[in-house]
């Protein structure tokens, strides 16, 4: 495939089950850029505001690539902070996500926006507890932890790669693409390295360079289930649904939870006809958070009625419009209700 336009088209056909994204950003190349640091202090606590989280819980921050920036643990307090850039002048200021988990807590994942005018940002989280009392982590397979090549990394490579993140913070891919190949020259064994390559080329509208930089992150780790994910959005601007579908099941076998890959993972299953796989992942995208993904529902709602099930299809339909009442797919889902009503009972 040619590289440029592939990689960030949204194709059009399919395009109403979902309101997908382009697979990566349309690249921007920034020539001035004012960075401020921000300090991003997070508490968490368990079944209510009364009952601090302990120590030792896990709390990741992640781009929205879902590529882990930083990991801590909380304090006896239940508390960890991080240190976070944003574009100062900008007016969108920087979307992450936190993922929590540990010891006796169901896993989570939520999303923060940090404003640019911000200096320091106070987040509190309650989370639910484990009534198993077995650890909830469900990330058996997690990459972060278990990729034996990176706990080998030499600090130049390091460094390369920190400055191939703050660059990619800043949008500024060409810096970006150099100092994650600068990392990669120092230590050609950084996984994490090609993955931020890959970013950075697709996003620069490279979708031949990006897939080949994904594909080397995956083969030295895996199990890294980020590398899976953005393999499977270039899968996904070239409409290959099986591979795409593969991908992600490949990456819920390290990250189960992630709400992003259960959704579209559902939508490529969609158009393979796999409709019984549609409506487990559809429901499984529904436990957990799922910000932004009300849709998912609208897709299990199809799969539900090719498998003849009315009924089930109509409470998806009104899913989807109790999480977004006003979304672009309100209007088919009111006519959809209105349709399987007279076809089902009360």
């Amino acid at each position: 495939m040619n590289s440029g336009k592939g990689c960030s088209a949204i194709f059009s056909g399919l395009m109403y089950l979902f309101p997908l994204f382009v697979a990566f950003p349309t690249a921007i190349r920034v020539h001035s850029m004012q960075v401020s640091t921000v300090q991003l202090v997070v508490h968490v606590y368990i079944d209510g505001y009364q009952n601090p989280a302990g120590a030792n819980l896990s709390v990741q921050l992640l781009d929205d690539f879902g590529s882990i920036e930083k990991e801590s643990h909380t304090d006896n307090g239940g508390m960890v902070q991080f240190q976070v850039l944003v574009n100062a002048k900008g007016i969108s200021g920087a979307v992450k996500q936190l993922r929590i988990y540990g010891p006796g807590i169901k896993e989570f994942t939520d999303v923060v926006e940090i404003a640019p005018v911000e200096i320091r940002k106070m987040v509190n989280i309650v989370v639910r507890s484990n009534s198993s009392g077995s650890p909830a982590s469900n990330n058996p397979l997690d990459p972060h932890s278990i990729a034996a090549n990176r706990l080998k990394v030499p600090s130049k490579a390091e460094k390369e790669f920190q400055k191939g993140k703050e660059a990619g913070d800043r949008k500024d891919w060409p810096e970006a693409t150099k100092r994650f190949q600068a990392a990669i020259a120092v230590y050609p064994d950084y996984d994490l390295a090609y993955n931020g390559l890959g970013q950075a080329l697709a996003s620069s509208g490279d979708s031949v360079g990006a897939r080949s930089a994904f594909e080397k992150a995956i083969q030295l780790n895996d199990n890294f289930a980020a590398a899976y994910r953005n393999l499977a959005k270039l899968s996904l601007s070239e409409h290959k649904f099986d591979e795409m579908d593969d991908l992600l099941t490949r990456s819920l076998s390290a990250d189960p939870l992630n709400a992003w890959a259960l959704a579209y993972a559902a939508y490529a299953e969609l158009q393979l006809h796999k409709f019984d796989d549609v409506i487990a992942h559809a429901r499984k995208a529904h436990s957990v958070e799922h910000d932004g993904l009300a849709s998912v529902h609208i897709v299990a709602a199809r799969a539900l009625e090719e498998k003849q099930a009315p009924s089930e299809a109509l409470e998806e339909y009104r899913l989807y419009l109790q999480e977004d009442a006003n979304g672009r797919d309100a209007d088919r889902a009111h006519k959809a209700i209105t349709r399987l009503s007279g076809t089902t009972p009360n």
